[in-house]
């Protein structure tokens, strides 16, 4: 995905995060200004169902270009991945390396972007 493209989605993204957010706390309200566009506030809550939902699929398409990003630079080190096993380092230690030179930071991320590498090294022969 171009760079351009994947900055329109996330820039979409927002705009869906912030109209849910306003969804939610107006449903029902015969005020709102959903109403210019929605007479009935029966639709409410379908509405904010339907924003929410875009919101996931667009944030897994955005997640999964980053791990996309991720196996190609693994693919990239490949050559050098089977060296460090032939050297004797474990996945975990491969992992770990490859992380802290990316300059992964701790927490969440890190934890989920190590899951994947070590789910591509084991794969790896």
């Amino acid at each position: 995905m171009k760079e351009t493209t994947r900055r329109a989605l996330f820039i979409l993204l927002v705009v869906l995060m912030v109209l849910t957010f306003y969804a939610i706390f107006n449903a029902g309200n015969p005020h709102s200004l959903f109403r210019y566009v929605i007479r009935d506030t029966r639709y409410d809550v379908a509405v904010t169902l339907a924003l929410s939902a875009c919101i996931v699929v667009l944030a897994l398409l955005l997640t999964a270009e980053r791990s996309n990003r991720l196996k190609g630079l693994l693919d990239l080190n490949r050559d050098y991945i089977l060296e460090l096993r032939r050297k004797g380092k474990s996945d975990g230690e491969i992992a770990e390396s490859f992380l802290s030179e990316l300059k992964a930071p701790a927490g969440l991320l890190r934890s989920i972007a190590k899951r994947r590498v070590l789910r591509y090294l084991s794969r790896l022969k």
